[in-house]
């Protein structure tokens, strides 16, 4: 049996979320208030509500448990990646099966100062978030290394 990944995210990734969250949140709350006065007077109460509780649960809850739960770790064979919020996802991808790899960057990712890992497969594609930005650039550097060396069958 594998061990379990060791690696965490930055810290800063759940200010990350949260302002990733807020914003889903305030966008349901105004979709609520254009919609909600159509719907009759219990919608137009309702509505608002439970945008409001999807804001408060995107920015007080899920970043934490989110951060919690991810972990990653590069091993000489393998990326090893386990995350989720209510399901956990373990997700190995093989060295001999990484096409290219490279780092992500969002406007809101250069505010804070991560960046995102992408390793892509034939299968398709595997993030690590939320890294700091001189650590994403090494992650990527050992992938790209560990991926060009053939294997030893």
């Amino acid at each position: 049996m594998r061990p379990e990944p060791t690696q965490r995210l930055a810290g800063v990734a759940r200010g990350y979320w949260a302002l990733q969250g807020a914003a889903a949140g305030l966008a349901a709350f105004v979709l609520s208030e254009v919609v909600g006065d159509d719907l009759g007077d219990t919608a137009a109460t309702l509505l608002p509500l439970a945008a409001l509780l999807v804001l408060v649960v995107g920015v007080a809850v899920v970043p934490a448990l989110r951060w919690r739960r991810w972990r990653w770790e590069v091993r000489d064979v393998e990326v090893d990646l386990r995350h989720g919020l209510l399901t956990e996802v373990r997700t190995i991808v093989p060295m001999s099966r990484v096409q290219h790899v490279e780092v992500q960057r969002s406007l809101l990712g250069q505010l804070f100062g991560v960046s995102t890992v992408a390793v892509h497969t034939a299968a398709g594609e595997v993030e690590i978030p939320a890294l700091p930005e001189a650590a994403a650039a090494l992650v990527r550097d050992r992938i790209a290394d560990l991926a060009q060396e053939p294997d030893d069958l």
